[in-house]
């Protein structure tokens, strides 16, 4: 018998074996339970004067790309990505931005990485990770309950770590609606998680009944965090996903997504909104607020310097601008869409990465495995997400993201070992029969 028969066989019949896709895996399990619980985490860490033990799944994944590296010389788009980021890295240097930028820019997309090049191993041990998420989704379910109906101890707590100050967890409001963040950092963080970790788990589920209870459950809990951006994105991830089975009409929504995300700053530009307090209370207050001041003001920081063609460089934009502030770096911390993100980030090489997503959802969309039909509902609710949110700082998104680029570019046949390998057997087999017709 073929031995890599013999070694798929034999990985299938011990689930559990502590070898490298299993490590790999609880590292990303050990990510997303301190994504899960991180407000909670870090107010219970810091009372007990170990705040920085929350940063362990960061440091073994920075560990785990670093020993991946070396196995990616056959891809050379990543390493092409990562020369970019370098590069960018620099520019933000001769900006003015500092080493704790770049640092701290490195540190947010650590979970990028890692789902980019260990996302294979991860696929190996899918049950493994299925369960993890399960178990994160129900904390999820449990923390908004008791965010409601109690008083939690870590609700709007902060700390200081070094000369910066962090938020365990983000008490803010809506009006007089209280924002619910359950065991998580802030309500966006949970809204996205909720919504990520149901589609993950609803394309392993064999119940169409069980898919069908899982969906309004999440998205309900989603409605309860206030979040509109991720309650809407929900729904029309839903909505696509009843209509995947027809590849014209999924390409189209595909191109919209993905198109829709760069024209709303556009729009921002060309359309002359009157400020109105009408909104202020509405449920469009704070897409209009981005729509008024947020995108038009980024937009207007990255032009009048002179960033539009490079970027303001890799560290420039985002958390780290807040976390290590510089005065000409206040209004670049949020940017509240992907394109223009990466655009301020990155210039025209970050508007063509965002416009990469459009081909990597017509890739997910190709039959396959399931672990394909969960990242294709992931992938297009996070760039629906990104539509009015900074959502590639936000972990959960940013590893899932890593997986689907990775499950990309994988060989077709690699995501089929068994079938890959009898053809293979069979091929042989038809060579030496070849060769004993022509003796």
């Amino acid at each position: 018998m073929n031995p890599s028969l013999l070694t798929i066989s034999h990985r299938r019949s011990r689930p559990l074996a502590i070898d490298k896709p299993t490590v790999l895996t609880l590292i990303a399990s050990s990510l997303l339970i301190s994504e899960t619980f991180a407000g909670a985490l870090r107010y219970y860490l810091d009372v007990a004067g170990v705040s920085a033990l929350l940063y362990l799944p960061k440091l073994a994944c920075i560990a785990a790309v670093a020993l991946e590296l070396p196995r990616a010389q056959n891809k050379p788009g990543v390493w092409l990505v990562l020369f970019a980021v370098l590069v960018s890295s620099l520019f933000a240097l001769l900006h003015g931005a500092t080493l704790g930028n770049v640092g701290f820019s490195l540190f947010i997309y650590i979970p990028l990485l890692f789902g980019l090049f260990c996302g294979g191993y991860l696929e190996q041990r899918i049950r493994l990770l299925s369960w993890v998420i399960g178990l994160c989704l129900v904390a999820s379910l449990l923390g908004i309950a008791l965010d409601m109906f109690t008083s939690v101890p870590w609700k709007g707590y902060s700390y200081m770590m070094g000369d910066v100050e962090l938020t365990a967890n983000k008490s803010w409001a809506f009006g007089s609606t209280d924002r619910l963040a359950g065991f998580a950092r802030m309500s966006t963080n949970l809204a996205v998680m909720i919504a990520l970790y149901s589609l993950f788990l609803a394309a392993f589920l064999q119940s169409r009944l069980l898919r069908m209870a899982l969906y309004p459950v999440a998205f309900g809990a989603i409605f309860l965090t206030t979040n509109k951006s991720t309650a809407a994105a929900y729904l029309l991830t839903l909505m696509m996903l009843f209509l995947a089975g027809y590849r014209l009409p999924s390409a189209t929504a595909f191109f919209i997504a993905v198109l829709t995300g760069m024209a709303l700053p556009i729009a921002s530009l060309l359309l002359n909104i009157p400020q109105s307090e009408a909104y202020s209370a509405s449920l469009l207050a704070s897409f209009n607020d981005r729509l008024i001041h947020s995108w038009p003001n980024f937009i207007d920081v990255v032009t009048n310097e002179g960033w539009g063609w490079w970027g303001a460089g890799f560290g420039a934009v985002g958390s780290s601008a807040a976390a290590f502030p510089l005065a000409w770096l206040e209004l670049l911390s949020i940017a509240d869409n992907t394109a223009l993100y990466l655009w301020g980030m990155l210039g025209v090489f970050g508007v063509l990465l965002y416009l990469l997503l459009f081909p990597l959802l017509l890739r997910l969309h190709d039959r396959g495995p399931r672990i394909r039909d969960a990242l294709l509902g992931i992938v297009f609710c996070t760039i629906l997400i990104g539509w009015a949110t900074d959502v590639l700082e936000v972990t959960t998104a940013t590893l899932f993201l890593g997986m689907a680029i990775a499950h990309a570019l994988t060989p077709r046949e690699r995501h089929h070992p068994i079938a890959a390998v009898s053809t293979r057997c069979g091929l042989e087999l038809d060579k030496r029969k070849t060769r004993d017709d022509r003796s």
